[in-house]
């Protein structure tokens, strides 16, 4: 049962550190390429195609590795109001990395680039799913 809870915990924290990288890195490419209004670089559209999708299955990663801490630990999901502030956070920020990769992925075949307005707005969405996430945290281990 520990070694378990222990290999959960490595695969979630892992994964926080994947997600929170890839987060970071996509926003100072985005934000790069915005202020000096270049579109990417080929390669670099792949890239960050491939990013996104390392981010879609490290927030899969968190989320079945979380449930699984939840029951290995608690045995039940219901751990208090700060823990599903957590989680709508999360569902938030996966929602968020869903539709990215698919518009991505639409863009991809197309080869249109993916509307900004909604890009922007995923982006914002995946932000405040984050806060959310972090708030629920901070709170929960308060406790």
């Amino acid at each position: 049962m520990l070694l378990g809870i222990i290999s959960l915990k490595f695969v979630h924290f892992l994964s926080i550190f994947l997600a929170g990288g890839i987060g970071i890195g996509g926003a100072v490419i985005q934000s790069t390429h915005a202020k000096a209004s270049k579109m990417p670089s080929p390669e670099t559209i792949s890239a960050i195609k491939k990013l996104a999708f390392i981010g879609l299955i490290s927030i899969i990663l968190l989320w079945l590795t979380g449930i699984g801490l939840a029951y290995s630990i608690y045995e039940t999901m219901w751990i208090g109001f700060s823990f599903y502030v957590k989680l709508v956070g999360a569902a938030m920020v996966l929602g968020a990395s869903i539709f990215s990769n698919l518009l991505l992925a639409k863009s991809g075949i197309t080869k249109i680039p993916p509307n900004a307005a909604i890009m922007k707005k995923l982006v914002m969405l995946g932000r405040l799913g984050l806060v959310l996430v972090l708030a629920g945290v901070s709170v929960g281990l308060g406790n």
